[in-house]
């Protein structure tokens, strides 16, 4: 049995998903932070693809970023190909960027990215020299986090943000940066809307923009184009935007016919935006076609089982000339899974108080009191079977290391499962859930698997041994825990269940975890 899911329901899910004449199917980082991650995404493609569920009306893959400028980084170029989705493995893309930035193409990389576990690795061995963070909190969003903060003290860490966050303590030079509402831009959503942000108020004093501080630096640096011209030529944001029109010319999210009086007056416009299309494209693949084009694609794609990256000759093969590619799957069980020393699931997440590591969301007073701690998850068949009392704390232990929560006992999280908000990662305190996380990554994507680690609950108690003075009032009393949590903790079934000379165990605290619903004006 490889889900838990009864036949019944899997059979009905199956009926379901076949006759459907629409269907959109949305995916985020429980997906592709779990095992198996592109796998699913890939199964998610076919089906679509197979029922023609796609490029019409209420239908469709929607494979959402984990924040919204992440479409943005990925359009220009950000995480692993050149701008405006062009192949770093195809020499006449690499020969076409560097036309447009008249530089040598000799001098631009080639091949393909490096995910962050790999940057890591590369950190421990003296091979990445210099790391600029910006905007992101690795030092607690980092699965196996431990590690990570020792691989970059090795590094000269630059952190460019406009808070002091738990990354700031590993930096070698901090850069504060404005806010949004401080700066002005244009930025991509994730449904390829391309807004305009106008600035509303200026920063604080000596606050710059990423902008401004990006263009500082290449000035400074003296980057030079083939004829010894400045490398950067635009001095604002708009004409950086024209620019980038320029580059997206002819590609997938060609935005040619943007302007900023366009964006204003459309309140925002759909790539492509072109002279075909001057209006935005509602939908992509109304026609059934695809930029699979073996000198258009953004990628020769990878291979599906260990990730290595096809070559064009592989990808030739293919022959997809326009059609979109069907890929076979197989299933492959998470890397890492529950042994007798380590005998339970662990997996993290997110609440809906907080985003990623509370950044922002912490500094907001009702949503600290919504959500002001860590905590653990923990069935109640298994809290019973260990003798745990709702809000003692408790010891999760991982391979890789610890924190000290105070466990929260229901139904939630299924039996044999803990879950921990993986928010909480200040150095002050032991309650990072990515102190314990795998960092084991997906072979295509490069994710790590933070979903499915091993972990085990381990109580912290003093022990106290029974006096003829003693009763379990006085003894509740003395160690401010409730008469029925005392015999809970040391399955006692009755007040007078207590034997002089007993030894009985005492919870070294109790923290009260509510969690507020989620939607209080949804209760009647």
């Amino acid at each position: 049995m490889t889900t838990g899911i009864p036949v019944d329901i899997l059979l009905n899910a199956a009926h379901r998903l076949g006759k459907t004449p629409s269907l959109v199917t949305t995916t985020l980082q429980g997906v592709y932070q779990s095992a198996d991650a592109t796998t699913a995404c890939v199964a998610i493609n076919n089906m679509h693809l197979i029922r023609g569920l796609i490029g019409k009306p209420g239908c469709g893959p929607f494979h959402m970023a984990g924040q919204p400028s992440s479409s943005a980084n990925r359009t220009v170029g950000g995480v692993g190909t050149f701008p405006a989705h062009r192949n770093p493995a195809n020499p006449s893309h690499i020969k076409e960027i560097a036309r447009l930035w008249n530089v040598d193409e000799a001098k631009l990389p080639v091949g393909p990215e490096k995910g962050i576990e790999e940057q890591i690795d590369l950190m421990e061995m003296g091979r990445i020299g210099f790391f600029w963070n910006i905007g992101t909190n690795p030092m607690v969003s980092l699965p196996n986090r431990r590690r990570a903060r020792a691989a970059f003290e090795k590094t000269f860490v630059v952190v460019q943000d406009p808070f002091l966050t738990e990354t700031a303590t590993v930096a070698d030079v901090l850069l504060p940066a404005a806010l949004w509402g401080e700066k002005e831009g244009v930025m991509e959503n994730a449904d390829r809307t391309i807004n305009l942000l106008r600035k509303a108020v200026n920063p604080p004093g000596g606050i710059r923009t990423d902008f401004e501080i990006l263009l500082d630096f290449a000035n400074r640096m003296g980057l030079k184009d083939r004829d010894g011209h400045p490398l950067i030529a635009y001095k604002t944001t708009e004409e950086c935007f024209e620019e980038w029109k320029k580059v997206s010319q002819g590609r997938p999210c060609d935005m040619t016919g943007i302007t900023y009086e366009k964006l204003e007056r459309c309140n925002g416009l759909r790539w492509p935006v072109n002279d075909e299309h001057p209006e935005g494209t509602t939908r992509l693949y109304t026609d059934f076609k695809f930029p699979t084009e073996t000198e258009y694609t953004q990628s020769f794609t990878k291979h599906q089982f260990t990730g290595r990256p096809l070559t064009k000759k592989e990808y030739e093969k293919k022959n997809p000339n326009g059609r979109a590619i069907l890929y076979p799957i197989t299933y492959l069980p998470p890397a890492e899974s529950p042994t007798e020393k380590y005998p339970m699931w662990l997996t993290t997440g997110r609440l809906v108080w907080h985003w990623h590591t509370r950044t922002k969301t912490a500094r907001s007073p009702f949503l600290h009191i919504a959500a002001p701690r860590g905590y653990v998850e923990i069935n109640e068949v298994d809290a019973q079977l260990l003798s745990l009392v709702p809000g003692e704390l408790v010891r999760i232990s991982s391979p890789r290391g610890w924190i000290e929560v105070p466990a929260r006992i229901g139904n939630v999280a299924q039996k044999g499962l803990v879950f921990v908000p993986f928010h909480f990662g200040s150095w002050e305190g032991r309650e990072a859930a990515n102190e314990l996380t795998a960092d084991f990554t997906d072979p295509l994507s490069k994710q790590p698997s933070f979903k499915q680690s091993a972990c085990k609950i381990e109580k912290m108690r003093s022990q106290h041994i029974v006096t003829a003075e003693d009763t379990l009032q006085s003894l509740a009393n003395k160690y401010c825990i409730s008469v029925d949590d005392l015999q809970k903790a040391n399955r006692l079934t009755s007040p007078y269940d207590i034997q002089i000379g007993k030894c009985l165990e005492i919870p070294v605290s109790t923290i009260n975890v509510p969690i507020p619903p989620y939607l209080p004006e949804r209760r009647r």
